[in-house]
This record gives structure tokens, sequence and C-alpha cells, in this order.
């Protein structure tokens, strides 16, 4: 019986098949914030995001319509910007700002937080530092979010559900002003 040398040869095209497949996959490691479903750009919420507010009078449902701008690093932490528009069920009670954001992501879960930076018109780098709000959103395929957020104790008792999609032309809806943005990451 005749023995066969293509073990080898066998052997060696495994190897390349396994390192050649695998390789990629193996040298990304844990560094997912440079693929698809990285933060980075802007984010709009669709449809408008229902939260509700414990306030004097009891619970009072409201609605919001955010523009979030965020970007990711390579490590994946996360800065940004939320301008806001809010108002109650019957049309009332209209606040609108900017808060700064700051955050971070593994795979698809992200979590953010919030500070004031402009309140309603009024610039407020006092509260810059100072965390009002947190999300913890999960990541679809970079192109949706999908969160759950609540506010901390120097806000009254707050819950918000809300879902954001990724825009391309988003540009002009709620600008971040220039006080905003200086406010928020300054130099």
């Amino acid at each position: 019986m005749q023995h066969s040398r293509p073990s080898l040869l066998h052997h060696f095209l495994c190897f390349l098949l396994v390192f050649g497949l695998a390789g990629p996959a193996l040298a990304s490691g844990d560094s997912d914030s440079n693929d698809k479903r990285s933060m980075t750009g802007v984010w709009l919420t669709r449809p408008a995001s229902q939260f509700v507010l414990q306030d004097f009078v009891g619970p009072v449902p409201e609605a919001t319509l955010m523009r979030w701008e965020l970007e990711e690093d390579e490590n994946g932490l996360i800065t940004g910007y939320n301008s806001y528009f809010s108002e109650d069920d019957e049309g009332e009670s209209a606040s609108r700002g900017t808060l700064c954001m700051v955050g971070a992501r593994i795979g698809n879960r992200v979590v953010l937080e919030e500070s004031y930076a402009i309140d309603n018109g009024v610039p407020a780098p006092e509260f810059s530092t100072i965390p009002i709000f947190v999300f913890d959103c999960s990541a679809r395929n970079g192109k949706k979010i999908r969160c759950l957020g609540h506010g901390l104790s120097n806000i009254p008792p707050t819950a918000l559900k809300a879902t954001l999609v990724r825009s391309q032309h988003a540009g002009e809806q709620f600008p971040v002003s220039e006080a905003a943005r200086e406010i928020c990451q300054p130099g």
C-alpha cells in the first residue's frame, strides 16, 4: 500500500484557510467602534419620543423631538449634543434646549448621560457638569437605536422611551448653537 504525501500540503492549505478567514476577525478583537455600528452621526427621533414626568399635579405625559449629534472614538467613547423640543399632550408647556452628551458603547449596547448646555434659549454653563438624564440604548444595524431613559435627582422623576434613526439630511433641524458647542466641548 502506497503512503500518500498530500498530508503536509493538506495541513498547509488548512492553515491558510483558517487564518485567512479567521485572521481579520481575530485582529479586530474588541474594537467594534470602527464598524458599521458606530454611533457617529446625526440621529432623529422617529416618531416623537413619549415620556412621563411626575409633577405637583401628578403624572404628566409629554412628547419630545430630539436630534442627537454624536461622535464615537476608536475606544467606543461618545461625545455629542441633544437638541430637543418638548411639549405636553395639550401642546402647552413647551421647552427647548441643547444638552451635552457623553457615553460609551460595547457591541450594540449604548449608555449616554446628559447635562444642560442651553435651557430655553439661555446658556447654562454652570450646569454643564451636573448630570440630569441617562439613556440605556440598543443599537440596531447602524441605522436605528431604541432607548429607555430616566431623569436623575435634580429634575422631576421622568421616564422616556425613544426610537432614533440615523439621518443623512438633518443638518438644519434643531442645529447645535456655537454657544452650546463651546459649553460642552470648550477649546
